[in-house]
């Protein structure tokens, strides 16, 4: 009984002296140099008008666009500045508003943001 209280003893003590150990092996490391570090590529400013308010949805934007009754091309423009279309003249189904920027015909890519902006439920503000 004394041999096996010994070697629990004997050998806690050792693990405590290999960790702490360890920590201080670590410390004695040197950090990587900053000149070992790639320079991180420069970002262009983006223009203007392609720098969205922050906070601003893109259902909000869609319905403030479907506030614009009386001229369909001027709802069609500010459904694209909310989303940027991509044409695809073989477009893939469209399962939400951000699949309306695929379509090609302008009639058809503003029914789509039209029938999406009419689903949205309307915000309290």
């Amino acid at each position: 009984m004394k041999i096996r209280l010994l070697i629990t003893v004997m050998s806690s003590a050792a693990g405590f002296a290999l960790v702490a150990s360890v920590p201080a092996a670590l410390a004695q490391t040197p950090p990587p140099a900053a000149a070992e570090k790639p320079a991180a590529p420069m970002k262009r400013a983006a223009p203007a008008e392609e720098m969205a308010p922050t906070g601003v949805s893109i259902a909000e934007k869609a319905q403030k666009c479907l506030k614009i009754p009386i001229d369909p091309q001027a709802r069609l423009d500010c459904y694209d500045t909310a989303v940027k279309p991509e044409l695809n003249p073989h477009p893939p189904p469209v399962k939400g508003i951000r699949d309306c920027r695929h379509l090609v015909d302008k009639n058809d890519r503003l029914g789509c943001f039209d029938g999406f902006a009419e689903q949205i439920p309307k915000f309290t503000h």
